[in-house]
């Protein structure tokens, strides 16, 4: 698996779009689109850790742009929800962040993506269980 899992609202897939219409490569992330930011709930973003990420990024439309009006604010409670978890565990929560960025806002988008790339690395694999590697 990918060291960061972007999970990214459709409405902000654009800037993804323009990033690589401008020739920006972004790697070791894995992009997955969801229909909205606020449908990633806190389980969805430990189940992405637990199967390997070593850090996920949720990435929603600007707030006064959600479709379903109020995406935004539930994954912001959803993703707080996530970093409480982790910490409760043990492990960083700063292994999960979220970023609005409109389709326009492809280098706001690239920028998160690398900083959560460069922060996967500094923090390396979750180890849980005994045994793990």
């Amino acid at each position: 698996m990918n060291k960061v899992v972007t999970l990214i609202c459709s409405a902000a897939l654009g800037a993804l779009e323009l990033a690589k219409e401008n020739d920006i490569v972004i790697t070791d992330t894995a992009v997955v689109e969801v229909p909205c930011s606020g449908r990633v709930d806190e389980a969805t973003i430990l189940r992405t850790l637990r199967q390997g990420a070593q850090a996920v990024l949720v990435v929603g439309c600007l707030a006064s742009n959600c479709r379903f009006s109020t995406g935004n604010f539930e994954a912001h409670r959803n993703v707080d929800e996530a970093k409480r978890i982790l910490e409760e565990i043990g492990l960083s929560p700063s292994r999960v962040e979220m970023v609005e960025v409109s389709s326009a806002q492809y280098m706001k988008l690239v920028e998160a993506m690398e900083m959560m790339a460069d922060r996967a690395g500094e923090l390396g694999p979750i180890r849980l269980l005994e045994g793990d590697p």
